[in-house]
């Protein structure tokens, strides 16, 4: 077993459970099973008590419930239809993607379309004649259950509810899947490989590329296949594009330490999962970016939402100090494997140049950029403090060129990093 098997049903499982259809039909079967499982727990009834329910008290709660729960998940499915619609027109399209995942939503949905279910099986085994009088004592006290477990759901989904597809909520969203993919970034700086710090001196001049047969992201990596490969063929191997790169069927994945097969490149082509757009897990400056993307839209003319603006920025500032104190364990655990980092300058340039091409000359988003490039600077690192020292500077220059009042150059020329 190389890996490559226990690594795509992981990926399966954890691309399914985003899935809404998924959830909901776990939650259909596990109604069906309780439906059923009535029929078979009613020898565990006492006879007394089978006679003091009445016969259509679980008839009448039931045909309650089914019409109920339609109507509930209707409204429901339209408001998350709405949320995403408004989260795609004034937050990003790339966020609709955390939206669609959100497990609140998903099992709100799933309740109520598996409370529908549970009541419309119950109903035609009720009307079937399968249940006997002790038989719908159990199918009662199931329904009570699911009436509680609704109750329960109802309350915390209208809570979420006044929240959905709103900005804020939106943007809390990015940040939390954002931070996931940074600090396990920075935990396994390398995958559990070799640093390739420079692929000019680092990747031998006799390597062999190995080129993608794709065209588009790069959303995962397979590190256990590469590590299994660099063994069984004993040949070192060297990452040349981490996910969310890019690529094109001329683009190299891969350079090999030695001469392959068609056979071997095949194999090593399989290790990188490459899709139409990025994804989150294995890739955290696409979180940056997003949050790029909330910023720059709330910093244009048509929208003009400073507050935004300003909160991203906080955000961006939390998501890379949490990155630079992360603990860092560098583990060689595929020894024949190198792979590049994840470096500063980029982590930068995909949260703060997009906001300051199109800030504007806004005083207040200037200022609340050179605060944070000081905070940014002050920390113990210093890769950090030579990009914060680079966009202080570059902000400087381009809010000189917008703003009107001396008085205002003057004062951020203060705040500008030396």
């Amino acid at each position: 077993m190389n890996g490559s098997f226990l690594f795509r049903l992981k990926l399966w499982f954890l691309r399914a459970n985003k899935q809404l259809w998924v959830k909901a039909t776990y939650f259909a079967l596990l109604a069906i099973f309780s439906a059923i499982a009535s029929l078979y727990l009613s020898e565990f009834v006492p006879f007394d008590i089978s006679q003091k329910i009445g016969a259509d008290t679980v008839d009448t709660i039931l045909n309650i419930l089914a019409s109920s729960m339609l109507a509930v998940t209707t409204f429901s499915l339209t408001t998350v239809v709405s949320a995403y619609a408004a989260a795609t027109s004034s937050v990003t399209p790339r966020a609709t993607k955390l939206l669609m995942a959100d497990s609140t939503a998903q099992n709100a949905l799933s309740t109520f379309i598996g409370s529908f279910i549970f009541s419309l099986i119950a109903i035609i085994f009720l009307n079937s004649g399968l249940y006997d009088q002790k038989g719908r004592v159990v199918l009662f006290v199931v329904t009570l259950g699911v009436i509680a477990i609704i109750i329960a759901t109802l309350i915390r989904w209208i809570g979420h509810l006044s929240k959905l597809g709103r900005v804020g909520e939106t943007s809390e969203l990015v940040e939390q899947v954002t931070e996931k993919a940074l600090l396990a970034r920075a935990e396994d700086p390398y995958l559990g490989a070799h640093p390739l710090f420079d692929r000019e001196t680092d990747i031998p001049g006799d390597a062999v590329p190995v080129q993608s047969d794709q065209v588009g992201n790069i959303q995962y990596i397979d590190m256990g296949k590469l590590a299994f490969l660099s063994t069984e063929k004993d040949m070192d191997i060297y990452v040349a594009e981490l996910p969310g790169a890019f690529v094109s069927i001329s683009s190299p994945l891969v350079y090999a330490g030695k001469q392959l097969s068609n056979e071997t490149r095949r194999e090593l082509l399989k290790a990188f999962v490459i899709g139409h757009e990025r994804d989150f897990e294995q890739d955290p400056r696409f979180g940056l970016c997003v949050l790029a993307e909330i910023a720059s839209r709330a910093l244009s003319a048509a929208v003009n939402d400073y507050g935004t603006g300003i909160d991203i920025i906080n955000r961006g500032v939390r998501l890379l100090t949490k990155y630079a104190l992360a603990e860092r364990r560098i583990e060689i655990k595929h020894p024949k494997v190198w792979v590049p980092p994840l470096t500063v300058a980029d982590l930068f340039s995909d949260i703060f140049a997009p906001i300051l091409r199109d800030e504007g000359g806004i005083m207040a988003i200037d200022v609340k950029l050179m605060k944070a490039f000081a905070a940014l600077h002050q920390l113990d690192n210093e890769q950090f403090r030579e990009e914060a020292r680079k966009y202080s500077r570059q902000c400087y220059e381009h809010a000189a060129g917008t703003l009107l009042l001396n008085e205002d150059k003057k004062a951020l020329r203060t705040l500008m990093l030396d």
